[in-house]
């Protein structure tokens, strides 16, 4: 599906009947919820009777907490009838859009991108002991292997205060989609492309600073200026990252971070290209309080997927300019 109107018409004959099925279950159980919470207000009207319907005089504090507890118990004794509402939506529409994108791909909605890949691009250095994720598509498009996924890893800390209190603190060090791709190449050495967040702020003088980074290899200077202000490369082969990153290929990495509107990054390591994408958002999952089968959130998530399977026409990667050693 390339156009707007392919997948408009893909999403009324293949997805909305069943997104109406699951639309209708969605709102019963919201509706019990509504019921429930009705419940918590018998105590108000009760502490109204009592003050003679002054409102002013009755306890606003019954109002809220038996409303809460109420809708909060409904929303408990039905988690799994929640999530068997989500877990629908992820097999029966963003396993189809996939396959409807590319046939061969497989979608696995528990699925993640393995620690060893994230670990092995190097794109964030930072320790983390929090990692998980979900929605993977993997396969292949053309010769190219594939697979991404949502991925959040996180750094969880006890600290302490002055009076020994603890408090845990945790920071994310990266939350997006995750990707890797067959490069179709033994590299012998390690190219990382990273934001270029200095040389934007400073200008020339940003070059400083990124050679000051020295958790990472030597800095690489191109001769693509547009790419030298949008990103700072770093390797342990010079020659080998001026090789990679060739005029073609730096332009279609510009293009495709037009197309992300994100700080994106990418490393080329082993035989395989890794991307990241940070991202606000939870992709692909079902609201709970609002309609399922909102065109506009359902095309949303198309576009997403259409921009991660559609890397290996971005990047080329199907042209195979060299052979695995």
């Amino acid at each position: 599906m390339k156009s707007a109107a392919e997948f408009k018409s893909f999403y009324d004959s293949e997805l909305l009947p069943s997104l109406n099925i699951l639309e209708e279950d969605r709102k019963k159980l919201v509706n019990g919820g509504f019921k429930w919470a009705a419940i918590g207000l018998i105590p108000f009207a009760i502490s109204l009777a009592i003050n003679k319907g002054n409102v002013i005089e009755a306890s606003w504090f019954v109002l809220f907490a038996g409303v809460i507890l109420c809708g909060g118990l409904y929303l408990i004794l039905n988690l799994r009838k929640i999530k068997e509402i989500k877990d629908r939506f992820k097999n029966e529409v963003i396993a189809k859009m996939v396959k409807a994108i590319d046939p061969s791909l497989q979608y696995q909605a528990s699925g993640h991108i393995a620690s060893y890949d994230y670990h092995k691009s190097k794109l964030y250095l930072q320790d983390i002991n929090r990692y998980k994720g979900d929605d993977l598509v993997m396969g292949r498009v053309g010769q190219t292997a594939i697979r991404f996924s949502e991925l959040l890893t996180e750094m969880e800390t006890t600290k302490t205060d002055s009076k020994g209190n603890k408090s845990k603190q945790i920071t994310t060090i990266f939350k997006g989609l995750f990707f890797v791709g067959d490069f179709n190449k033994n590299f012998k050495g390690e190219t990382i492309v990273l934001p270029d967040t200095a040389e934007s702020i400073f200008g020339s003088i940003g070059t400083m600073f990124q050679k000051w980074n020295f958790q990472r290899d030597q800095l690489v200077k191109l001769e693509d200026v547009e790419f030298e202000k949008a990103f700072a490369v770093y390797s342990n082969d010079q020659i080998e990252a001026r090789y990679i990153l060739s005029t073609s290929l730096m332009q279609r990495i510009l293009q495709f971070k037009a197309k992300t509107k994100k700080g994106m990054r990418m490393s080329f390591i082993g035989n395989e290209v890794f991307i990241a994408v940070p991202l606000s958002e939870n992709l692909f999952e079902a609201p709970f309080f609002s309609s399922m089968a909102k065109y506009e959130r359902i095309e949303g998530f198309n576009k997403y997927l259409v921009l991660f399977i559609g890397i290996v026409e971005d990047l080329n990667l199907n042209t195979r300019i060299w052979t695995k050693e």
